[in-house]
């Protein structure tokens, strides 16, 4: 008898878990094409597509103008969007474009939207790393010159002063750039407000006086460094070699951190 009250209650259970799994809410998969976009003269540009994606594949490239998405014109990023999600996973959709004035059209099916950090080393690892220039706020000269950077392993960190992950992280990052000065160059880069980062460093100098910093902190002005590395979250880091090619990136600190320090200490070895 008690083994079937027992056998009774575990049953009854086990249903109501299963119950309130399937009460949960859900949400349909996001289709994609693969392509990052931004409003052009006279529909959506594409400002880069992705590697083995639908738009990759279809022929879609840097420069495309879209125009239609079956049949329906498109004038911004989120009516594209919106077009886009309307048919869903699965389905084929025509996109008509402009190529150098010469309007064209392609039919392409659509697939599920990896998540965004996939993405990103989709984008860049084993890639040339994109070039760009910042404002310095703290370290050598005015302006900082990633192609400069040629022949030096780089280290770039994406962090904010708000992000105590990021924060976290900031004492090993010095030690690290103290013992590989002139080998290593670590590079912090924030989307904040320069008078912010500067408050940051300030009150940081009470821990470790600026002449004993070797870190150069860049401001990435309206966030565009962060987009060009697609840096969705913080903290990031991207390690290009000596060759400007990426070799590593990933989120966190703590062990995370200390691989990919141990990844760029290998980088020096002949």
């Amino acid at each position: 008898m008690f083994n079937f009250i027992k056998t009774s209650i575990m049953s009854v259970l086990f249903c109501f878990l299963a119950m309130a799994a399937w009460s949960q809410p859900v949400t349909s998969v996001r289709p994609w094409l693969g392509i990052a976009i931004e409003k052009g003269p006279k529909g959506v540009l594409i400002k880069n597509t992705f590697p083995d994606t639908p738009a990759e594949k279809a022929g879609l490239r840097s420069g495309d103008e879209i125009l239609k998405v079956v049949g329906v014109p498109v004038q911004t990023p989120e009516e594209l969007v919106q077009e886009v999600t309307n048919k869903g996973v699965g389905f084929t959709v025509k996109v008509e474009f402009l190529r150098q004035g010469k309007l064209r059209a392609k039919d392409i099916t659509l697939v599920v939207m990896p998540d965004m950090f996939s993405l990103t080393k989709q984008k860049l690892l084993n890639h040339k790393a994109p070039n760009f220039e910042a404002l310095v706020v703290q370290g050598r000269g005015s302006k900082f010159h990633m192609q400069k950077q040629l022949g030096r392993v780089t280290l770039l960190d994406f962090w904010a002063t708000w992000c105590m992950a990021c924060l976290g992280t900031v004492p090993r990052l010095v030690q690290f750039a103290q013992k590989y000065k002139g080998k290593i160059d670590v590079i912090s880069i924030s989307g904040e407000e320069v008078p912010v980062i500067k408050n940051y460093l300030v009150k940081f100098e009470k821990r470790v006086p600026k002449k004993e910093n070797p870190i150069q902190y860049l401001q990435s002005a309206e966030g565009k460094v962060n987009s060009l590395f697609m840096a969705a979250a913080i903290p990031m880091f991207v390690l290009i070699n000596k060759n400007g090619i990426v070799v590593d990136l990933d989120l966190g600190g703590g062990t995370i951190l200390d691989k990919i320090l141990a990844k760029a200490e290998g980088l020096l070895t002949p």
